[in-house]
């Protein structure tokens, strides 16, 4: 029998051998003989093949076979003779099969000898495939899934065998081979079977090559088998026991299965998620990318557990391999967060979300930033407040990003700043952001103003110093300290020491300038420094002073706009005389430059400083008298005339000396020039009319007489002339004639006051001998003028009481001249007087002033008499010294080029501007007071402003400050003359019951030798704010004025109701324009031609008051006459309408206009605003955040707002400046520009009542990186826009001019001229014609604007809408006014109609 010969072969390969050909033999005769005798064949060869099988397994597995060996020959030669029919049955063969497999190390040569042989020989893939044998097919599986395989086990040779049998054939992918276990067929109706092969594949691949090919062959030979898994756990085991790449057809399949069966993905989701870790951790991001597209994305709304799914990516993220976390945001994070931003999550998930974009911004990699700004800014979702202790670690995971070295400018990187705004805005509503920012933001900004050492670098990358820009805002100042203060000085000072040996960058400079912006700003509000600052900031900007103030392209360089910066808050830090002294070096350098190097800006620095200091510390001021004195008279600088008159009264000598040529500035052809010096030269002559001599007063009659300026030029020049002639009339005998003339020719009021003061004087020292001389003067000038105005006659008769009292029988000699004038009432009493008629008691009072008058005058004159000898040779003395000094000066000029007047002008409009700043109040004792009154009583400073008449909205209003009693006293004596103001607070605080800080005072008044009278003729009020100067023959038009101009909250001062009996008119007039903050002049011809009123204009003008000119009438413009040079400089509102029969005679929006003009300069007082001006500050302009109504009945129909409040956008990129009669252009322009995405600042959207336009518009310009002037000829002319074109000049703003109207020249003539000379306009003008439908933004030009625009405010894209418009609401609600029981029309902009319509606007 073949078994039992088998089973008795000898194991020794040797003899085998040798004993070969014989066994061959023997065995072919065995089968021979089985198929002759009677014999069951198949079993016979059954038993063969068992026997065959128990030879192998008795044999050495580990004695290496060649597989031409005599043994292997026999395997293959045994199973080649049991191969014909009958053969063994599949039941059989795949047992035999199994004996093999099973053995504990298959793994070797001898085995596979075996097991191939029978496999091919027998055909066993192709047998079992044809009808899918599962049991047995699965029999087979379960023994393969019992080996190893073991790379160590086996060598090259053997493995190789083994490979190629099984990737070749059993478990072949190739289509032709049909020899194999792998069939689509069988495969699938055997998948758990083959998914359990395939485990463990995936669990041995790692150690077993086998292993590693059997798993790649199965997911070739059929990826759908992995569609589908009866336990999902087993694809989780898959994935985590894969230490090799799974094929992307195996992950393709296995999502694939996920994609179109939502309950499987619910059901399975926790299960989906630990796979795509699984990946992710194993760096096939684009794998895990594949499971998320056909699982998470396809079924984000219906199957995903967005908190699950958070939480593993919160835990997933720090894990990543840092080379792949790029990939990983770009691939998976950005998808993810677009998905998630868009959808409306529950607000319970917001602290997760936002703890989600920090682990993501931790991940430090370019990518990650845009991930987490598109989570950041999902709209009215996140709970700020509560989430504000995770800001710290929002800012610093930003501020990690400074390690990477990066300048492409379109790198996600780039979208940190973005970051840093949002949470700098979301802090603006949330101070308690602020709170938790404050430590990280600081300490980023300290390391980012030094070197970048992190990256080997002198300066950082640009996405860090735009990064810093925003952060500065993250800094809470209420923590500020010295320290902080001192530590950022310290490092501006390092950097502006080293700025010509480091590089810079347009990022660095803007970074460092905004970094000393808020610096000043800290510094002003710790108010006081120590000694060690103030020596830091003197250190840093003398070091900025050394360096060049201008770039080669004529720009400031960064590093003086830095010094500037701080030097303009120094004034307001300086409280004493000793920290003054620390700046002198500053102060000395800066006046060098500004004259010996001419560098022009320097004149800024220095005017700024002593516009602060000369009122704070006037004794120091007094020092540099003679340097005020070069720049005002031979550099022509008005800006330093402010600070004159301080200085005069400390220190005069100086002033005395260049009399002449200060008499010389009086005749200059600058009106403005002429005018502050006539002022000055005014004070001298009331405090020292003894000083001018006979030769000076002959020397300005001369020049009047030639020059070809008008006679009401010289009404500050006759009044200080009035002061001299009242103590020396002999200096005016010979000048009596010209006096005359200017009388009566020229009608001339202040050169009548000049002459009166000439002849009483005269007739005082002469002891009444020229009374009838100088009566008879003074009623030719009665005969000789029949058309006098009635102010001047009332005077003339007023001084010839005055004589009369001195002579009255002069005066009666003159009764029967006068008898000619009875009609009048001022000369009917000065009859009585002659006739020695009983008075009335008012009459009475009136003679008896003028005799006191006289006293004072007869004690001036005589006291003026004995002076005059002692100064004689002090005069001489200071005449030669004048004369030295002329001869210096007049050679210093030579040198000299010609200064530009319109510079002067533009200089004299920002300190115009900036002296709203100013504090008017003494620092001798404001602090102190001050802080006294703040302190919460009875009698506090709110007792005392209604005590002065102010109200209620403007005590409210000033609650509102940081020191609300300095804010009162400022106002105080700002509107009022220091030694009135001083003597009415005085008495005020004792009526009060505050005499301990009225003692404070009296003391501080004490030691700077000053006395506060115990009396003093002054009516202790508040003053109205509005001064209505106008001509009688207009009474009854001013009146109602005034009367609408109160119900709209404008008090109104007019001599109607202002005269108690006795009372001076001038003397009130006066008080009335020092006391104003803005004078309206209401125009006619008879106003042109008025004295009086051309003297009121005069002093509004030299102490500084605005000026709103109405056209009563028609009138030619600027007016003929002594008004014309002044009123040239203004533009007028026409406020008469021909076709009004209503008691309101203005045109229907001129009225607002007027309202809006004077709002520029102060608030209205919101407590007397009647309901027919209710709220009027509202702008009667439909769409200007351009909403569409919420219903359609009408075309009027009204847009509501949410409790009536508008909205403001705030952070304005863009201010827009322009003149009111091109508004309908500028709100399409707004409208464009809106819908741009850019923020615009536009004037008619502060709404707030309050406060004035001023501060709102130095914010406003301030705040804004471009300024758009909107230019016209009235442009040009306006006042406001020259103020507005002169802060964004002197701010280094830039500045967009559009021509809307032709201009004479380009640039236009007038102040504007200097700041638009280097800059191009684009042209705007009808003759343009390139626009449709009227539209003029719609021409090609508006292109050139957003080209320039794009590259002044890059972040803003312009090719789509953006929604980043800030907004915040208003605190008042506005209207216009209502008439005839109309409700106000709204504008557009102050809608806030409903979520849906808001989001619109955003």
């Amino acid at each position: 029998m073949a078994d039992k010969f088998i089973r008795q072969l000898t194991h020794n390969t040797e003899t085998f051998e040798r004993n070969w050909s014989s066994t061959f033999d023997r065995l072919n005769d065995f089968f021979i003989d089985c198929e002759n005798e009677n014999v069951d064949v198949q079993d016979y060869r059954i038993k063969a093949l068992d026997a065959l099988v128990d030879y192998i397994l008795a044999d050495s597995p580990t004695e290496k076979k060649e597989t031409h060996d005599a043994k292997s020959i026999f395997v293959r030669r045994v199973v080649l003779l049991c191969e014909p029919d009958p053969q063994p049955s599949l039941v059989d063969l795949v047992r035999i099969l199994r004996r093999i497999l099973d053995s504990p190390n298959v793994f070797n040569g001898w085995y596979l000898t075996f097991i191939e042989s029978i496999y091919h020989q027998f055909n066993l893939g192709t047998y079992l495939s044809e009808k899918p044998s599962t049991d047995l097919i699965a029999s087979i599986l379960k023994s393969f899934e019992k080996q190893s395989f073991l790379k160590e086990t086996s060598d090259t040779e053997c493995e190789s065998r083994w490979r190629d049998f099984l990737v070749t054939y059993m478990f072949s992918s190739l289509g032709s081979i049909s020899n194999k276990l792998t069939g689509e067929e069988t495969m699938l109706a055997m998948r758990p079977a083959f998914q359990q092969l395939f485990q463990r594949a995936i669990r041995m691949c790692s150690k077993s090559n086998i292993w590693l090919e059997i798993g790649e062959s199965l997911q070739k030979s059929l990826p759908s088998l992995f569609n589908c898994f009866d336990n999902p756990a087993d694809v989780l085991v898959i994935i985590e026991c894969s230490d090799v790449l799974l094929s992307q057809d195996f992950i393709r399949s296995l999502s694939s299965s996920y994609k179109e069966n939502v309950n499987q993905v619910k059901t399975n989701f926790s299960h989906i998620l630990k796979i795509i870790e699984r990946l992710v951790l194993a760096n096939r991001i684009g794998d895990a990318r594949n499971i998320i597209d056909d699982t998470i994305d396809v079924h984000f709304k219906t199957a995903v557990d967005i908190s699950t799914l958070l939480q593993m990516f919160i835990r997933l993220c720090p894990q990543l391999n840092v080379d792949y976390r790029n990939e990983f945001c770009d691939q998976i994070i950005f998808p993810l967060s677009i998905n998630l931003a868009s959808e409306k999550c529950n607000k319970k998930l917001a602290p997760l979300l936002f703890d989600f974009a920090l682990v993501i911004l931790d991940l430090n990699v370019i990518k990650a930033p845009k991930c987490a700004l598109e989570l950041l800014e999902k709209k009215e979702y996140y709970p700020w407040k509560e989430l504000a202790p995770k800001f710290a670690h929002l800012i610093r995971s930003c501020a990690a990003y400074d390690i990477i070295d990066s300048e492409d400018h379109f790198a996600d990187i780039n979208y940190l700043d973005s970051i840093i705004r949002l949470a700098a805005e979301r802090s603006e509503v949330n101070q308690t952001i602020v709170q938790a920012t404050h430590d990280e933001a600081l300490r980023a900004i300290l390391r980012w103003l030094g070197p970048a050492t992190s990256i080997n670098k002198m300066i950082w990358c640009s996405h860090v110093y735009r990064m810093g820009q925003y952060l500065l805002d993250l800094i809470d100042q209420r923590q500020i300290t010295i320290e902080i203060c001192a530590q950022l000085i310290e490092a501006l000072n390092k950097r502006i020491s080293k700025s010509e040996e480091d590089e810079t960058s347009d990022g660095l400079e803007r970074f460092f300038t905004n970094v000393t912006s808020k610096l000043a700003t800290y510094l002003q509000q710790l108010k006081s420094l120590p000694e060690n600052i103030h020596r830091e900031i003197v250190s840093f900007i003398l070091a900025a002073l050394v360096l060049p103030l201008k770039r080669e392209n004529g720009e400031i360089s960064f590093e003086k706009e830095m010094a500037n910066t701080i030097w303009l808050v120094i004034g307001e830090l300086l409280t004493s005389e000793k920290e003054v002294r620390i700046y002198e070096p500053c102060i000395k350098r800066i006046h060098s430059l500004a004259c010996d190097d001419r560098e022009e800006d320097f004149f800024e620095w220095w005017s700024n400083f002593w516009q602060f200091m000369g009122l704070k510390i006037p004794d120091m001021a007094s020092e540099y008298a003679e340097e005020f004195l070069s720049d005002v008279i031979n550099r022509k600088r008005f800006d330093l005339f402010a600070i004159l008159p301080d200085v005069y009264l400390k220190r005069p000598e100086p002033f005395h000396t260049r009399l002449n040529e200060w008499i010389d500035g009086i005749f200059s052809s600058n009106q403005a020039y002429s005018i502050s010096m006539s002022q000055l030269f005014s004070m001298i002559g009331k405090e020292h009319p003894e000083l001018i001599t006979v030769n000076q007063v002959d020397r300005i009659f001369a020049s009047m007489k030639i020059s070809s300026k008008k006679s009401n030029d010289f009404i500050l020049l006759f009044e200080a002339l009035g002061f001299v002639a009242n103590t020396q009339p002999s200096h005016f005998h010979k000048h009596r004639a010209q006096l005359l003339h200017h009388v009566s020719e020229k009608q001339n009021i202040s050169a009548f006051q000049c002459l009166q003061q000439y002849l009483v004087a005269s007739t005082i020292v002469d002891e009444g001998k020229s009374a009838n001389e100088h009566l008879t003067i003074l009623i030719n000038l009665l005969k000789g003028n029949p058309k006098m105005k009635s102010d001047t006659r009332t005077q003339i008769f007023h001084v010839c009481q005055l004589i009369g009292v001195m002579n009255k029988q002069a005066l009666k000699s003159k009764r029967t001249d006068l008898m000619a004038f009875k009609s009048y009432s001022e000369c009917r009493l000065l009859l009585d007087f002659i006739d020695g008629e009983k008075l009335t008691e008012e009459n009475q009072e009136a003679i008896n002033r003028t005799r006191q008058e006289i006293a004072q005058m007869e004690k001036l004159v005589i006291k003026t008499g004995k002076d005059v000898q002692n100064i004689t040779k002090v005069v001489k003395r200071q005449e030669l010294s004048v004369s030295n000094l002329n001869t210096r000066v007049n050679t210093v000029d030579t040198r000299l080029n010609d200064v530009n007047e319109q510079l002067k002008e533009h200089t004299s409009e920002i300190e115009r501007i900036d002296a709203k700043t100013l504090s008017y109040v003494p620092s001798e004792w404001g602090s102190q007071v001050s802080k006294l009154l703040n302190h919460r009583a009875d009698n506090d400073w709110r007792l005392l402003g209604k005590r002065f008449g102010y109200s209620k909205s403007e005590l409210r209003h000033w609650s509102m400050h940081a020191d609300p009693c300095m804010s009162l006293l400022n106002e105080w004596f700002m509107t009022n003359k220091a030694d009135e103001a001083t003597y009415g607070l005085v008495k005020m605080l004792d009526d009060i019951g505050r005499k301990d800080v009225s003692k404070i005072i009296r003391q501080a008044a004490t030691a700077a030798d000053k006395l506060i009278p115990d009396d003093m003729p002054f009516e202790i009020k508040r003053l109205p704010p509005v001064f209505l100067s106008y001509q009688w023959g207009t009474q009854k038009a001013v009146t109602t004025l005034k009367q609408n101009l109160e119900e709209a909250g404008y008090a109104c001062w007019m001599d109607i109701g202002q005269m108690g009996g006795g009372d001076k008119l001038f003397a009130k007039i006066d008080a009335g324009i020092r006391g104003a903050k803005v004078i309206v002049c209401c125009m006619n011809s008879a106003y042109v031609e008025s004295d009086n009123c051309s003297r009121e204009v005069h002093l509004a003008i030299s102490t500084g008051k605005p000026l709103i000119p109405l056209q009563m009438e028609k009138l030619k413009w600027p007016p003929e006459g002594a008004l014309g040079p002044i009123m040239s400089e203004y533009l007028y509102i026409r406020f008469y309408d021909r076709k009004s029969n209503s008691d309101n005679y203005w045109p229907a929006d001129k009225f607002p206009e007027l309202l809006g003009q004077i709002r520029y300069h102060v608030a209205p007082n919101l407590d007397m605003i009647s309901s027919r001006y209710q709220n009027w500050f509202l702008p009667r302009i439909t769409n200007l955040i351009f909403l569409q109504p919420t219903t359609t009945e009408g075309k009027d129909k009204q847009i509501s707002l949410k409790d009536n409040t508008p909205l403001d956008v705030v952070h304005p990129q863009i201010m827009i400046s322009y003149q009111w009669d091109r508004q309908t252009d500028i709100i399409a322009l707004y409208k464009r520009l809106t819908e741009l995405g850019y923020r615009c600042w536009l004037d008619i959207f502060q709404m707030g009542g309050g406060d004035s336009l001023f501060e709102k518009i130095d914010a406003g310009i301030r705040n804004a990186k471009c300024i758009i002037a909107c230019v016209t000829p009235n442009y040009t002319k306006s006042t406001n826009c020259r103020r507005e074109m002169s802060l964004s000049d002197a701010l280094g703003k830039s500045i967009i001019p559009l021509l809307l109207e032709a201009t004479t020249t380009w640039p236009p003539p007038g102040p504007m001229a200097l700041i638009f000379t280097d800059k191009s306009y684009i042209d705007f003008c009808p003759t343009n014609g390139n626009y449709q439908k009227n539209d003029i933004w719609s021409s090609l030009e508006f292109n050139k604007v957003l080209d320039q625009l794009k590259s002044i405010v890059p972040e803003v894209q312009t090719k789509m809408a953006t929604n980043s418009i800030d907004i915040k609401p208003q605190s008042m609600t506005v209207s216009t006014p209502i008439e005839n029981g109309n409700q106000p029309t709204q504008t557009g902009s102050a809608a806030t109609i409903s979520p849906s319509q808001l989001c619109c606007i955003l």
